[in-house]
């Protein structure tokens, strides 16, 4: 199909034919077009073609009675129609959309091809699309409850509300690899600033906590936070955060990128002004990439005049520090932030956490605790985590240091010793077997006793301090 690019190409080869004898260059017309189509002449879209000096003498006259665009070729006298839908298919299509109005144009065109309306051999399924297109009420109808009016919105405060989202960033080589590099982007929605943002190479909630957290120690606490339902932005411990803090958590419709429009803005100023800048190729790491970045920021970004806000972002945003609601308490702000896991006490007061053996008090055995860690301490031997119960704290758990243990003594009862061991201390007998005076036989009843009287119980709401 020609297109209007292609139209005016074909009218400027015309012209470059004629052009002579427009200006006056020829002596006689007729031999030079006799001339020049002796041989084929290659047309834009058409290509090499024969032509007769009465084609070019029509071109003449039609460049001299309308211009340029006479010598443009015509529209097909058929354009807008289909001229494989006549008319008497149209109307069996109308009728069908009719019955089902709200079917999408691939069912209706299955619907139709099961009837044996449409033979798929004769009209393809783009010969379809392309009809449909073109006639714009015979398109699914839509549900005016679905529909909903879509208005530019800003907040007139500082920290009201921020946006959140996630940007895929360059590739860089680490090693003999390469890496994905990601972009999580907190940004304030009256001011346009950024509380904080950083590169990563993982897309996971670890990472979003940690630049949260970074954000929230800086810039204040916002009142709402903004984002879509991706899987790290939906999480029962994201929630469980903001709660504490008392900010909203708020997501996005489905297929609504629009009302996100701030953050995806923002990410496309990164890369216009920022990744077009670097070459990834020569940065070595991910923190080389961070700081190259903070310094983008905080020089060009937040400096720059927004084209709205007449202002820039930094001089937007303090001109209502007041606003700022810094938390109060540092360490309860570390602990709204920890990390949430339940796990179980095996038998030995031992658990599980990210392939590192803890270990507890025995009284915490074959229970279940809510483990709460940040995952810097999992680095530190000597850091404890702590063990949650009910919403209580209750306990911590260390690191298994298995040579410790190797030489530590233990408490509680021993094992049962054999019986011909006679030269026994007299306070060690309680905790073997009791041999009978009248024979050599073990008394198994005695045993059971003797240890149901001595073991602790294992309800752990009879613990207390264990």
């Amino acid at each position: 199909m020609l297109d209007n690019e292609k139209r005016e190409q074909i009218a400027l080869q015309k012209f470059s034919l004629i052009a002579p004898v427009l200006n006056g260059q020829v002596d006689n017309q007729s031999e030079y077009f006799i001339e020049i189509t002796s041989k084929a002449i290659d047309m834009p879209y058409y290509g090499m073609r024969k032509y007769s000096p009465k084609t070019l003498a029509g071109w003449l006259n039609d460049y001299r009675r309308s211009g340029i665009e006479a010598l443009k070729p015509g529209f097909r006298s058929d354009r807008g129609k289909s001229r494989k839908i006549d008319e008497a298919l149209l109307e069996k299509i109308r009728e069908k959309r009719m019955q089902k109005p709200r079917i999408n144009s691939s069912m209706l065109y299955e619907a139709l091809v099961k009837d044996g309306v449409i033979l798929p051999e004769k009209v393809s399924m783009a010969t379809f699309y392309r009809f449909l297109a073109a006639n714009p009420d015979l398109t699914a109808a839509k549900n005016p409850d679905e529909e909903q009016e879509v208005k530019r919105f800003a907040h007139q405060y500082i920290n009201e509300l921020w946006q959140t989202d996630l940007m895929y960033g360059p590739y860089l080589k680490i090693g003999k690899t390469k890496k994905q590099t990601y972009l999580i982007a907190f940004i304030d929605d009256a001011s346009r600033y950024i509380p904080y943002s950083m590169w990563s190479f993982s897309q996971d909630f670890s990472t979003l906590r940690v630049i949260l957290k970074e954000a929230v120690a800086r810039k204040g606490v916002p009142s709402m936070i903004y984002t879509d339902n991706g899987k790290i932005f939906r999480s029962s411990q994201l929630q469980m955060v903001c709660a504490g803090m008392g900010c909203s958590l708020l997501h996005a419709k489905p297929f609504q990128a629009s009302s996100k429009g701030k953050i995806e803005r923002y990410f496309h100023t990164v890369r216009m002004r920022f990744l077009s800048q670097i070459d990834p190729n020569e940065i070595k790491d991910v923190d080389e990439l961070n700081l190259l970045y903070w310094q983008w920021l905080e020089a060009d970004y937040h400096q720059k005049v927004h084209s709205e806000l007449k202002i820039s972002p930094l001089d937007f945003f303090m001109s209502q520090s007041e606003r700022i609601r810094l938390f109060p308490n540092p360490a309860m702000l570390d602990e709204y932030f920890l990390l949430k896991v339940n796990r179980k006490v095996n038998h030995d007061a031992t658990l599980s956490l990210d392939t590192i053996l803890y270990e507890t008090d025995l009284c915490f055995a074959n229970s279940r605790m809510e483990v709460r860690y940040d995952p810097e301490w999992l680095l530190n031997p000597n850091t404890p985590i702590l063990l949650y119960h009910e919403g209580k704290k209750v306990g911590e758990a260390r690191q298994v240091n298995f040579h410790d243990n190797a030489h530590a003594k233990r408490k509680g009862p021993g094992r049962p010793v054999n019986n011909r061991l006679v030269n026994l201390k007299e306070s060690s007998q309680e905790s073997i077997a009791i041999v009978s005076k009248s024979s050599n036989h073990i008394s198994f009843t005695s045993i059971s006793k003797a240890d149901s009287q001595e073991k602790p119980s294992r309800d752990l709401s009879e613990r207390g301090d264990c």
